[in-house]
């Protein structure tokens, strides 16, 4: 090798400590892909599609959505743990994301260890709602309607929070009944349209329009506090079942080793993107609640869910499948 080439490569390998410090820092400069792990039309999915647009103009770059649905979020999830930390895949996190540490014996992935917090974006309670042709009007009606028909009645299952709300529902108030899983919320509703469940404890985001058109009814709120959206539908747990409270959320996370300078942009956007008065609006009115949050802030909220989803699946009698 002659003495002009080994300056040259002296030279570039000099530059290239820089040129990676410029790469990050040039963050972003293509496509952001959201990974949903669960499918089209479920509350979460919904949500990050509404905060596609403005999270695009704020970050100066396309943002789209990808799902992946499939195992309670858990392909989702594998999926984003195994990309590159550079930024461009991340993942909408909820409860599935947490609970399948206590409800699977191969989860895949560790929701601390594996995922760099970002953001917090809502809280979502759900709703106990049931076809509008079954004759029940309140939550006692359901409860006295279910036990005249032990294990008769099934309910529809879309991800590990509507699994765990309906198992406390049946524990807590005494009735049997059988699950039916599904993909995601939106094909419970489906067939609770169709008559083919009995009930389902539903993201209020997709009950909403059957509510509202009659095609569905609402009987209680899973949260101990009332929705903008569904004023007049009373908390279970003022409804017969004092000790019944259950409040899922969403948030968004990239892989490990996501770097802060990454870390702080995103969460910048989705803070402002979150406050924004018509997204505020598209959450209030599907019965979601905007919370963002620091990213450290996100990481000790997960630690606590993962505790407190520990508690939930013991008390609902539920075991690693």
């Amino acid at each position: 090798m002659t003495t002009k080439c080994k300056s040259f490569i002296l030279a570039l390998a000099a530059l290239l400590p820089f040129g990676c410090a410029w790469a990050q820092t040039d963050y972003p400069n293509r496509l952001i892909k959201i990974v949903s792990p669960t499918a089209v039309g479920s509350g979460g999915d919904t949500l990050a599609r509404r905060l596609t647009e403005p999270l695009a103009k704020l970050l100066g770059q396309p943002v789209i959505v990808e799902n992946k649905p499939g195992a309670q979020s858990k392909i989702g999830a594998i999926a984003v743990a195994r990309a590159s930390s550079d930024g461009y895949t991340l993942l909408l996190g909820g409860n599935s994301f947490v609970a399948n540490v206590h409800m699977m014996k191969d989860v895949g992935y560790d929701p601390v260890k594996d995922f760099t917090p970002i953001s917090l974006l809502n809280r979502n309670p759900l709703l106990l709602v049931v076809n509008a042709e079954t004759p029940v009007r309140t939550v006692q009606e359901f409860i006295k309607y279910a036990k005249a028909r032990p294990g008769k009645l099934n309910y529809g299952v879309g991800n590990s929070g509507s699994l765990v709300a309906a198992q406390l529902l049946r524990t807590q108030s005494g009735i049997q009944a059988v699950s039916v899983n599904y993909p995601g919320m939106a094909q419970a509703a489906t067939d609770l349209l169709a008559g083919r469940v009995d009930f389902v404890m539903l993201d209020p985001i997709i009950a909403k329009p059957f509510v509202e058109g009659g095609k569905l009814r609402a009987l209680g709120v899973t949260s101990k506090q009332r929705l903008e959206s569904f004023p007049d539908i009373a908390p279970l747990a003022e409804s017969g079942l004092p000790g019944y409270e259950w409040v899922g959320w969403v948030g968004l996370f990239g892989p490990r080793g996501l770097s802060a300078a990454a870390v702080e942009k995103i969460n910048k956007a989705v803070v402002q993107a979150v406050a924004e008065p018509d997204v505020v609006k598209f959450m209030t009115d599907g019965g979601m609640i905007p919370a963002t949050s620091t990213s450290e802030q996100l990481k000790a909220f997960v630690l606590e869910q993962v505790d407190l989803w520990g508690h939930w699946t013991k008390e609902a009698g539920l075991q690693p499948q």
